[in-house]
């Protein structure tokens, strides 16, 4: 049996609870014309903090001001996290839920669009592509199912987005851009309805989230070697260092110390999936993400 592990050689300092979240910040808000639901200082933004409305399905969609917020036509919101990034992992990264619902007439979804971009400084901005005819890129084309677990892009309905469709590692800013307007003017668009709104803001969860605390490092002082016929990692520095292993909810799941060579043969062991491995000298510390998998290794 063989190893796999992709080692990302960025470094991160990583303490934290949790991996995923709702959003908790407003950056900035640009209401724009016509519904204005969830808008008031007594909701706003409280509302949009929250998880998203157990109520909702595909059949019902939420609609108290309590639990949504409307931006409007041709509004737009930027929202996102106060101390954390949204990195790039495997599969979707954040989900943005609206209050789609199928129309008990037409069969079809009631869908308010709006287009979706991220940044990590709130400057420069990365839109996902988006077709105008279909939806397909959009927020706000399906329905949430807000009785499933909201981290669970499989079953929780929203729009889910993968940092990695644009190409980018990692983004706190999340700027939503209603596009309702466009589709109002054009009365043979496949959703046009003529009781569109705006974009309803129910919440944007974070699926794979870090501090943003994040200490870049270019120091060579550690190597790594993986070494697949013995099923061990070899962690070489020119330094005293510790070391610990962490799993995906950021659990202790290994810990050692040494002068300067360290054999991790329980790696044989651990069970597929993503780890974090945390390097210490004196000189400060270095983060890997490795990704394990059987029967094949890969170094990047």
């Amino acid at each position: 049996m063989r190893i796999i592990f992709f080692l990302l050689l960025t470094c991160y300092n990583i303490f934290a609870e949790n991996r995923a979240g709702a959003i908790d910040t407003v950056f900035w808000f640009y209401p724009g014309s016509g519904q204005n639901i969830g808008q008031d200082s007594s909701y706003f933004p409280e509302n949009i903090f929250s998880l998203p409305d157990t109520n909702a399905s595909e059949n019902f969609p939420s609609s108290s001001p309590k639990h949504i917020c409307s931006i409007g036509l041709a509004g737009e919101i930027c929202v996102g996290f106060k101390n954390y990034y949204i990195i790039d992992m495997e599969g979707p990264d954040f989900t943005i839920f609206e209050n789609a619902f199928i129309n008990p007439v037409t069969k079809k979804v009631f869908a308010e669009p709006a287009t979706v971009s991220v940044s990590e400084d709130g400057v420069v901005f990365y839109e996902f592509p988006w077709d105008y005819k279909t939806l397909e890129g959009c927020a706000g084309t399906k329905p949430t199912n807000g009785k499933a677990n909201p981290f669970d892009p499989k079953v929780s309905g929203g729009n889910s987005f993968d940092l990695a469709e644009i190409g980018i590692k990692k983004a706190r800013f999340v700027k939503i851009k209603d596009i309702c307007d466009t589709i109002l003017h054009n009365t043979e668009h496949p959703f046009y309805d003529p009781l569109l709104s705006g974009f309803d803001l129910d919440c944007v969860v974070g699926l794979n989230l870090i501090p943003i605390d994040i200490n870049f490092c270019d120091d060579s002082t550690f190597m790594l070697e993986v070494v697949s016929h013995k099923n061990f990692l070899t962690i070489k520095s020119q330094t005293p260092f510790n070391l610990e292993i962490l799993d995906l909810f950021f659990r202790k799941v290994f810990s050692k110390t040494s002068r300067n060579l360290i054999y991790v043969e329980e790696f044989a062991n651990f069970s597929d999936g993503i780890y974090f491995l945390i390097l210490q000298t004196e000189k400060g510390k270095k983060v890997y993400k490795l990704i394990k998998v059987e029967d094949a290794i890969y170094t990047e």
